[in-house]
């Protein structure tokens, strides 16, 4: 069998079993950054047949037709959002990813636990308590937390495989739950109750079909302050109406693993709302880590590796 040609980015650090199994099926070109795209010559570049997509990247039209014999994409990750779809379609690219892998992903805990990490995160003062200590401070009144985790409700909305991971975790935590998903049959109702009862909501949604869910339209359903977190997509909520919500104390804090447009190519952290307001209000925010364990990483990247593995053999 002739070797495909694949394009991988350094900085994504393979697992070294991982990394040894793409060198025996694949004749690798490796970069650093989107920018040394153009340091690769025209020859190495014409000869590319499959790219392994860095998240870090928006990859556009425009870039993707540099590449003349590109049959395939691959990414070790959960969504496309950051991979023009319709121009893979377009021109028959075939897009590798754990999208679907409900059975494989029902293993993966990563992002369901750094659910829990935001969580303590914003509700126990623990960043502002560390922070203390670095300058010589050891006084513990300062950050008395909200509540014990088992004398708090929490909302769970999106009740898939994330979403049942996340309550199985807060049922160790002894807290009252309240799940809801699009598909259940009372799923306005639960919704409606989850404003209505919730210290705490976690945003378990895709990005399709819910696009600024979290808007001024669920204003009249907040009955009670609460902390939301959010370790779906950074577009599921409307940022302007989060911090409307911080402002007038209708929430305590807002803990998010994910920012609007982050997957846009000309995304500037520095422009975002979020990230501008972070230190007027109780805000965390951490750059899209939910899965990144290093287990985690060598258990996904392999599932693609194999699956790229076994569609072109």
């Amino acid at each position: 069998m002739t070797k495909k040609n694949l394009l991988i980015f350094s900085n994504i650090n393979f697992h070294k079993n991982n990394l040894n199994e793409i060198k025996r099926n694949f004749n690798i070109s490796k970069i650093k950054s989107l920018k040394e795209i153009s340091k690769l010559n025209e020859k190495i570049k014409n000869k590319i047949e499959i790219i392994y997509c860095d998240p870090l990247y928006y990859y556009s039209k425009k870039f993707l037709k540099q590449f003349k014999k590109l049959n395939a994409l691959a990414s070790s990750t959960t969504s496309t959002d950051f991979i023009d779809i319709e121009f893979c379609k377009k021109k028959k690219i075939k897009v590798f990813s754990l999208e679907n892998e409900q059975k494989f992903l029902s293993s993966i805990s990563s992002t369901a636990e750094h659910t829990f990490g935001l969580i303590l995160l914003i509700t126990r003062k623990y960043i502002p308590a560390i922070n203390s200590v670095e300058k010589s401070t050891f006084n513990r009144r300062p950050f008395g937390g909200y509540k014990m985790l088992s004398k708090m409700c929490l909302g769970i909305i999106g009740y898939g495989r994330l979403g049942k991971l996340v309550k199985k975790i807060a049922s160790g935590f002894s807290m009252k739950i309240i799940s809801c998903d699009i598909k259940d049959k009372n799923y306005k109702k639960k919704l409606k109750k989850i404003w209505e009862c919730s210290d705490i909501v976690s945003l378990h949604i895709p990005s399709k079909k819910n696009k600024n869910f979290f808007s001024k339209k669920i204003f009249k359903n907040i009955k009670k302050p609460f902390y939301l977190i959010n370790t779906s997509r950074g577009d599921v909520v409307d940022e302007k109406f989060i911090l409307r919500l911080l402002k007038i104390k209708k929430m305590y804090g807002y803990a998010t693993d994910v920012l609007n447009k982050e997957f846009n190519a000309n995304f500037k952290i520095k422009k975002n709302l979020i990230f501008k307001n972070r230190k007027k209000h109780n805000i965390v925010i951490t750059p899209h880590i939910g899965g990144s364990t290093i287990d985690a990483w060598q258990l996904t990247e392999n599932r693609v590796i194999k699956k790229l593995i076994k569609n072109f053999k």
